[in-house]
């Protein structure tokens, strides 16, 4: 199962201390939460409500209510809560892990069905809606390369929402 937790950061003055923090500190936080298996984080190369996103995979939505995660939960977001807007967390069924993406691909994702985004060429992964916010039905995934990336970003019809990885996955 995947989580992602997508979001906008609106102080430029604090943003890289905000992204050493997150994919720090908070990542290794939820990662010794049991159930929480991988996290990586990215940010979009396309316009979209929501520049920053964190994709983990998870055993289950039984780990927001476990002890453990709720003694890091809020986990030093105090900080930055009143810098984060936009603020999206969705489940997903369809992958048990995450896609490691590398610091040379993209990721890639959109919200438009399969027979919307077919002709485009990208073999999506299709993910169902499965908890918390549902802000979305489904979800396609992919992974590609540099090259392909670019021809993506020109396609306005295209309705993908494409991510550079900030830091590679963590385990």
């Amino acid at each position: 199962m995947l989580y992602m937790a997508e979001c906008r950061f609106t102080e430029p003055t604090r943003e890289d201390a905000w992204n050493e923090w997150y994919g720090g500190r908070r990542l290794d936080e939820l990662l010794a939460v049991p159930g929480f298996r991988t996290s990586q984080r990215f940010k979009a190369v396309t316009p979209g409500s929501s520049p920053y996103l964190a994709v983990h995979s998870i055993d289950s939505p039984d780990v927001f209510t476990s002890a453990a995660y709720r003694s890091i939960s809020g986990g030093g977001f105090q900080e930055w809560q009143q810098y984060i807007t936009d603020w999206r967390r969705n489940l997903f069924d369809g992958l048990d892990i995450a896609p490691a993406v590398a610091l040379d691909e993209y990721l890639v994702l959109t919200d438009k069905s399969s027979a919307e985004v077919g002709a485009i060429g990208i073999s999506f992964i299709w993910l169902a809606s499965a908890g918390l916010d549902r802000s979305v039905k489904q979800r396609g995934i992919a992974r590609v390369d540099s090259r392909r990336a670019k021809d993506l970003t020109s396609c306005n019809r295209c309705a993908l929402d494409i991510f550079v990885p900030l830091m590679p996955q963590k385990p």
